[in-house]
């Protein structure tokens, strides 16, 4: 079943800031990435015609959007998406996730992508720990507990 995800901001803004090449490994990944347009003028650091080339989908925002009083507009709109089309959600933000969850979504966080990619031998463990540490360096959210969650499941693969 081929599958189609729905990228939230702060996984834009992540790999974007530790090496921008991964988004391009990510749209090899699934059949398809998709962005809302309200999100990719959110993170502000990619283009129209740079998420073209790393293999995004610009989707429109909903005009309509249901209520979550946790999820901001942009967040309610990767919610729309996978509501919808059983997309696949990319994020780390909690509040996003949980409600993905209770939709019946399939949600995958940011560090966890890069052990879906390593596993796909679209990339190598070496690469996956470079990025990690990247993004522990530009991402307080990340922090040292996290990433050696990570390394260790890396370690397994």
């Amino acid at each position: 079943m081929a599958v189609i995800a729905i990228c939230d901001a702060n996984i834009l803004i992540d790999y974007s800031k530790s090496d921008i090449s991964i988004i391009k490994k990510i749209s090899e990944y699934y059949e398809q990435v998709c962005v809302p347009d309200i999100i990719l003028q959110e993170v502000g650091i990619i283009s129209d015609e740079q998420a073209k080339a790393l293999g995004i989908t610009i989707v429109e925002t909903p005009l309509e959007l249901e209520e979550v009083p946790s999820l901001s507009y942009q967040d309610r709109t990767c919610l729309y998406y996978v509501k919808q089309n059983k997309w696949e959600c990319l994020t780390n933000d909690k509040a996003l996730r949980k409600h993905c969850e209770a939709a019946g979504g399939t949600v995958v966080w940011g560090l966890q992508m890069l052990l879906k990619l390593v596993e796909a031998d679209l990339i190598t463990v070496t690469y996956a720990e470079k990025i990690a540490r990247k993004i522990n360096q530009v991402n307080p959210e990340i922090n040292e507990k996290v990433l050696n969650g990570f390394l260790n499941k890396l370690k397994k693969i």
